[in-house]
């Protein structure tokens, strides 16, 4: 009897998901934790709002772009974290299958799609949310670095136009650092003290 070989599409867990598959790593959102909302929403709001608010009361005595500019020690960081991150998720969706990885948590239960994810499962979603968010926030701060200088000096006519422009992408670049530092500070408490609980 012949068969076929499995393919991608073939491989289906639970319900049909109707999202891209692209878009994987942002069902990490989708996870229910008491706590969690806290960390994804509420913490990185107000910090982008806090950071947002001091940039444009300093503005344009910050420097963003040029060799001593925020964007380019922001690129710097992201260069080193991202492969960190993609390595670190690899290493834990691939490690060998154990007693304690792939129990659930010591504590509140972690649910997407009403059913309980393990220690295994919650990591691979942490960290491939970590590796998306970084690797979108590097593709707007070089974006930014390029297009910078071209965008200043088309806007010189409209100096207004130009501060709202920027403003605007200093937002989306307060807010993309500000979900990142701070699931990054959830990810080492999860990692350090949760993972650990017996």
């Amino acid at each position: 009897m012949a068969t076929r070989p499995a393919e991608l599409k073939d491989v289906h867990h639970g319900r049909r998901r109707s999202r891209l598959r692209l878009l994987a790593p942002l069902r990490y959102l989708s996870i229910y934790h008491p706590e969690k909302t806290k960390y994804d929403v509420w913490f990185p709001a107000g910090a982008a709002i806090v950071l947002w608010s001091s940039y444009m009361w300093l503005f344009p005595e910050i420097k963003i772009l040029g060799d001593t500019g925020l964007l380019k020690f922001t690129r710097d960081l992201l260069v080193m974290a991202v492969p960190f991150l993609v390595g670190a998720l690899a290493s834990v969706a691939m490690g060998t299958p154990g007693e304690h990885m792939d129990r659930r948590p010591v504590g509140d239960e972690i649910f997407l799609d009403g059913e309980p994810l393990t220690l295994r499962r919650f990591v691979c979603y942490l960290l491939g949310y970590l590796c998306f968010v970084g690797l979108f926030t590097l593709i707007g701060v070089v974006a930014a670095e390029l297009l910078g200088d071209i965008l200043k000096s088309a806007l010189a006519p409209a100096p207004a136009l130009y501060t709202a422009v920027t403003g605007v992408g200093m937002f989306a670049y307060f807010a993309l650092t500000s979900i990142l530092v701070v699931t990054v500070l959830w990810a080492l408490y999860f990692l350090t003290d949760v993972v650990n609980r017996h």
